[in-house]
């Protein structure tokens, strides 16, 4: 197996010299690679008398000057070393010690929070992919299953010179290979990164409804008051709840137009997302968790905000979001 690396992350005051002999140790070499291999710290008050013992690091480090150097940990376990070099020859306290033993201990517990950080993205994306696969599964696959035994049985009224039933199999054909279609316009945007990240919450709506609503031939506008100061995560709740409410909109409700409204009056910033689809029975809101809406709620509650959905069978369905804009307010100023 090849030696474990120590790799330089930052200095100050380091002499250029000294930094490129030091960029990079083995574990073991060097001082530092020896305080990583000893997993203990080394005190040293004169480095030209006291490095007579450490042969190795003495290839790194001369001059007459202190030394304290510590390992810091993360689970217990050495990722690196932190290093002070006194001006002069002087004697470290058990104090200063200490101190510098505190530090390496925060130090490392930033690590570890990263590394736990950097884990739990990479669980996120992993999460991401296994819910876009079930879609992929539940909705686009079912669809094109049913399209193929739609085809076949349509073929066989065919045969059979039933043409009113090859045109109702072919009609109903052509309604599920058109949802399927707006299904997999919709993974295929889910999959690209998000526009958010590199636009104001305007444009990436707009990239949205240009992207998914218009090419499955629904009519979208957007209409956004001018002068919106909003936070990261306000523009956040806002766009997430938009696009899980456009969401339902393809997917459940045979909409064929669509709005987006973003307003501010009396320090309340609201959204408001439109549609003319086919609707649902209010009694049942409470009852669409698998669309959407539980999660919806709960983003508006993290906020401080309130969730209104207004719908009834036959009469399209408004989702509208209203948010406190203290946050924006603080912004602006």
């Amino acid at each position: 197996e090849e030696s474990q690396q120590l790799e330089m992350v930052t200095w100050r005051n380091v002499p250029a010299g000294l930094r490129a002999r030091t960029k990079r140790l083995a574990v073991g070499e060097g001082i530092a690679g020896q305080i990583a291999a000893q997993k203990a710290p080394i005190v040293l008050s004169d480095i030209a008398q006291d490095l007579r013992a450490l042969p190795d690091a003495a290839v790194h480090l001369t001059g007459r000057h202190a030394y304290l150097g510590v390992p810091v940990r993360a689970k217990g376990n050495v990722v690196g070393v932190l290093s002070v070099m006194g001006s002069e020859v002087r004697q470290f306290t058990a104090e200063e010690t200490a101190l510098l033993v505190s530090i390496s201990d925060q130090v490392g517990v930033a690590v570890d929070n990263a590394r736990l950080y950097r884990q739990a993205e990479e669980l996120a994306v992993v999460q991401e992919r296994q819910r876009l696969a079930r879609e992929l599964h539940d909705a686009v696959t079912q669809s094109v299953y049913s399209a193929t035994l739609l085809a076949a049985t349509g073929q066989r009224a065919m045969a059979a010179g039933d043409w009113n039933a090859v045109a109702n199999f072919l009609n109903r054909l052509q309604t599920i290979t058109g949802q399927a279609l707006k299904e997999l316009r919709l993974l295929v945007y889910e999959l690209r990164p998000s526009a958010l990240e590199n636009a104001g919450l305007v444009e990436a709506l707009q990239h949205r409804l240009d992207a998914v609503e218009a090419r499955a031939g629904i009519q979208a506008r957007l209409q956004v008051d001018d002068a919106l100061p909003l936070s990261e995560a306000e523009e956040m709740a806002l766009y997430r709840v938009a696009v899980e409410a456009l969401n339902n909109a393809l997917k459940h409700a045979g909409a064929t137009t669509v709005s987006v409204q973003i307003t501010k009056q009396d320090g309340i910033v609201t959204l408001t997302i439109q549609d003319d689809g086919r609707g649902f029975a209010k009694t049942a809101v409470a009852h669409q968790g698998g669309i959407g809406l539980h999660s919806m709620q709960e983003r508006a509650r993290q906020m401080g905000g309130e969730l209104i959905i207004e719908s009834d069978v036959g009469a399209g369905t408004a989702v509208t979001l209203r948010l406190p804009q203290k946050t924006a307010e603080n912004v602006a100023e």
